[in-house]
């Protein structure tokens, strides 16, 4: 397990590839965001992006499950506290989604044996970013670190 104390700002997580088909974006809008431009193919391929696109929030689902994967499972996470995203391009089927999780800093609270540390992360297609996210979250100090 990687404590407060255990990360450096700098530090790298990279994420596996996940790819994304048509039958997952559909099932995903059907539930949760049925606009044409997620249900629709045919319909879609008349619309601003010229086909069928993954909602913004089932981008933003693989991310989650894309950084549990690389950080959160080793990491000694409490919570988010706040999140930041940018959609900067269209997921399309047959894309396989990538990228990294950065620690961009960290503030160590001794007094709550814990600090806030802010993640910086990339969602790829392989070259382009598709999604940037900003995400600042509370982990556990090692629970025998000395406090001031």
């Amino acid at each position: 397990m990687l404590y407060a104390e255990d990360l450096t700002v700098g530090q790298r997580f990279p994420f596996r590839g996940y790819p994304i088909e048509q039958a997952e974006i559909i099932d995903f809008a059907e539930r949760f965001d049925p606009l044409f431009i997620h249900v629709d193919p045919v319909a879609a391929a008349k619309g601003p992006f010229g086909g069928l696109i993954a909602s913004g929030l089932h981008t933003t689902a693989i991310y989650q499950r894309l950084i549990v994967e690389a950080m959160w499972w080793q990491v000694a996470g409490v919570a988010g506290t706040r999140i930041e995203s940018k959609f900067q391009r269209p997921v399309r089927p047959g894309m396989t989604l990538t990228g990294h999780a950065e620690i961009a800093a960290i503030a160590h609270r001794p007094e709550r044996k814990n600090a806030v540390i802010t993640i910086r992360s990339q969602i790829t297609d392989g070259t382009d970013t598709v999604l940037s996210v900003v995400l600042d979250a509370v982990i556990r100090s090692r629970p025998d670190h000395p406090q001031p």
